[in-house]
């Protein structure tokens, strides 16, 4: 869905735009049109993009955005390796391994590391996102540039100087969010009235930033620092009763893990690896429960309720 939103506000920003899409999401873009909608104002914009179906390597492009899963990241490196009328490749992508392998297949210079500030999902052809108000979009800090373009293009965006670092913290807290989730059916609502599990959550958290900065791994970011850190337990879990009880919390986790539990094992791999030999009990937990899921993917209906 990053894709599709990312490409309508360039677009209307006046830049030209090609979406790359394959199968049923090609063919949705085609015949609907690229179609985004806030869901929770419930405003909505429909643009004629261009679709492709590969990245042809004679294209030239100042940019090309790469919003794939973590699973599909390999994957798409030959293309964007061969295509070198695309100046840079901005990867906005769930990845908590190290970029090195990014910058050697396509050389530091065209590589710039962010990560979305907005979630949702693709129902019925159309985009359904919120933007997450506790987390702009992420670019590197060398690419201000980008930041400001993102900006012209109705986007809050963050700076940050070490984004590896960056990555690797919200990996952390992603799968444990998401690890959480699957035990629940990948209903945030239910994961609202159970405090043992999210207590859960925030311990495996504090386990798997304690093992990080242990590393030569910088800081999360403020805000959630504050509210796993620094904030006392009891207080941070009414935070997140509230947050997962409130349309947001399905929108910003839930969505997302019922249709990416392949995604959410790659990272929880890329997760282990940062926490090995080191005591994280309840991340080590959670990040069993996103393999179960893997296995045997939850519902992807979201849960009705009256």
């Amino acid at each position: 869905m990053q894709g599709t939103l990312y490409g309508v506000r360039l677009a209307s920003s006046g830049h030209s735009v090609t979406l790359i899409a394959r199968g049923q999401r090609a063919a949705e873009l085609r015949s609907l049109g690229a179609i985004i909608e806030h869901a929770l104002l419930g405003k909505r914009q429909v643009m004629r993009l261009s679709v492709a179906e590969e990245l042809d390597a004679d294209v030239g492009a100042d940019l090309c955005l790469i919003t794939v899963r973590r699973e599909q990241l390999d994957s798409v490196l030959p293309a964007l390796r061969a295509a070198r009328g695309v100046r840079r490749a901005l990867f906005m992508v769930n990845h908590a391994c190290g970029s090195e392998f990014l910058f050697d297949a396509l050389q530091r210079e065209r590589t710039v590391l962010g990560f979305p500030g907005a979630a949702g999902s693709i129902e019925g052809g159309v985009d359904r996102y919120v933007e997450v108000s506790e987390q702009p979009t992420v670019i590197d800090a060398r690419a201000p540039d980008l930041a400001n373009l993102l900006r012209d293009s109705g986007f809050r965006v963050s700076l940050v100087d070490d984004v590896d670092s960056w990555l690797r913290r919200h990996a952390v807290f992603v799968t444990a969010v998401s690890g959480a989730l699957y035990e629940v059916g990948c209903d945030a609502h239910r994961l609202s009235s159970d405090a043992a599990l999210i207590r859960t959550f925030i311990s495996a958290i504090r386990e798997g930033w304690a093992a990080m900065d242990r590393q030569t791994i910088a800081p999360a970011p403020l805000a959630l620092r504050v509210i796993f850190q620094w904030v006392p337990l009891p207080f941070a879990i009414i935070y997140w009763q509230r947050l997962l009880a409130s349309p947001r919390g399905d929108y910003y986790f839930a969505r997302h893990a019922r249709h990416a539990a392949k995604e959410m094992a790659a990272l929880a791999a890329d997760v282990r690896v940062l926490a090995q030999n080191q005591a994280t009990p309840e991340l080590q937990r959670l990040l069993f429960a996103i393999d179960r899921a893997a296995v045997t993917p939850p519902s992807t209906t979201s849960p009705v309720r009256s």
